[in-house]
This record gives structure tokens, sequence and C-alpha cells, in this order.
């Protein structure tokens, strides 16, 4: 992970799936559930945490199909999900404090990189990037992020162990 997918996975954990909810959101989770049937990494979680707190999450598309995982009623979580409103002010704190102990922990951000996501973030205040070329490549990642709630809610039983 390069220190814009640290940003993302921060993005992500504070703001939701609110900024891909446009007209087309359904088609897209189709097209994409499609053309990463039966490929990308095997053994993959279900869910993956995003907050801090578990409350959001990110669903992982393949073992979603694998496990007969409805698309429609995924969008619907996405749908109800997308009404989660972060407050920028949460993101900063949050990407500072990961910011601060990155060194700590060796989690191996480049430094310019980081410098740069700092004066985006101070020019434009907190928004929305892709994955870098080398996660996309590493990860070959399709996930949709949601409410974990939303999603309990939905599949009728609890992730939360998960």
């Amino acid at each position: 992970m390069r220190a814009a997918d640290w940003y993302k996975l921060l993005y992500q954990g504070v703001f939701g799936v609110g900024h891909i909810m446009g007209g087309s959101a359904l088609d897209r989770l189709l097209e994409e559930a499609e053309r990463v049937r039966g490929t990308g990494p095997q053994g993959e979680p279900l869910v993956e945490r995003v907050s801090p707190d578990g409350a959001v999450v990110r669903v992982n598309l393949r073992p979603y199909m694998l496990g007969g995982g409805n698309l429609e009623k995924l969008y619907e979580v996405m749908l109800a999900s997308s009404t989660m409103k972060g407050e920028p002010k949460t993101f900063i704190r949050l990407w500072r404090r990961f910011s601060g102990v990155a060194e700590a922990l060796h989690i191996g951000v480049d430094e310019m990189e980081m410098c740069e996501l700092d004066d985006l973030l101070a020019e434009r205040g907190p928004v929305p990037m892709h994955h870098t070329p080398e996660y996309r490549e590493a990860y070959y990642p399709a996930y949709r992020v949601v409410a974990l709630r939303e999603l309990e809610g939905a599949l009728g039983r609890s992730l939360s162990s998960n």
C-alpha cells in the first residue's frame, strides 16, 4: 500500500460509499462483479473493517458472490449506507494520527507522498481518490463500502466476528 491507498482507506471509513452512488452505481456493481468472477486473490475475507470502530466495512465481491450473495441486495445495502455523512475534521484527525504513527509502526509510506497528500488536504479538504496502480496490481481490489449494521440487517446475521 502506498500513502494514497492508506488515505483512501481512511476516507472510506469516514465518508463511506456516498461519493460513488450516482445513477449508474448498480450497473457498475454488476459489471465489476462479472469482470472479477473467478479472478484475483483466493481466500479473501467477506468483510474488512475500514473504520476504527468497525462500523464501516468493505464487502469483497469475490467471496460475496461465491457465497451466493445477491448483488441487487448489496446495492440496496449501499443505498442505505450512502446516507452516512462523515465529518471532514474526523478524517483530518485520523489522517494526522496515521501520519504520526506510520513510521513508528514501520508501515513504510513515502514521506514525499505523505507531504503531497497533506498539501492536497490543506488545499481542497478531504476528497476521494483511486487506488494506486501498485495496489490494484497487487490486490486486484473488488469491493463495496457499506455500513456493517446495514449489511448484517440485509443478510440476517451478525458478521462482527469476521
